[in-house]
């Protein structure tokens, strides 16, 4: 007769462990010489990572809203997005939406701002961003990047 402690421990020795969601980045950029400097340190740090870009908030949002439909986790693990972009939103706007939508979600904001400047723009809020400086450099890039994943 088995215990119940043994069976415990049997079950958990042949117990199949659940999936989890592949890692995924979003990259909100309308610099395409900026998305290439990204890919080339992401194919270095995370060979293999699954990663998507898109050139306006618009479109990052229409991405996100896709892939937020399918599972409950997060669309992306990281986001990181460019303030000033083509079209009507900003990448702060992108920020404040994903914020109420998928508020798990990590977001990193890239700018040629001053971060006295970006801070200035953020007084008030709660929870802000994480500020990626440009010029973007490697060391900056693989700091941010080794935080998330």
């Amino acid at each position: 007769m088995m215990t119940t402690g043994t069976t415990d421990a049997v079950e958990k020795k042949f117990a199949i462990p659940f999936a989890s969601a592949p890692q995924s980045l979003l990259i909100i950029e309308d610099d395409l010489s900026v998305i290439e400097f990204l890919e080339v340190v992401l194919d270095h740090l995370k060979p293999g990572l699954n990663w998507d870009y898109a050139t306006s908030a618009e479109e990052a949002m229409e991405l996100i809203r896709k892939r937020g439909r399918i599972g409950g986790e997060p669309p992306y693990s990281l986001v990181i997005a460019d303030i000033f972009l083509d079209g009507d939103m900003t990448g702060f706007d992108s920020w404040l939406e994903c914020a109420q939508e998928f508020p798990d979600m990590p977001f990193v904001i890239t700018s040629s701002l001053s971060l006295d400047r970006y801070l200035a723009i953020l007084s008030g809020f709660d929870n802000t961003p994480t500020f990626l400086p440009k010029p973007l450099t490697v060391g900056r890039c693989k700091s941010v990047i080794e935080e998330y994943f």
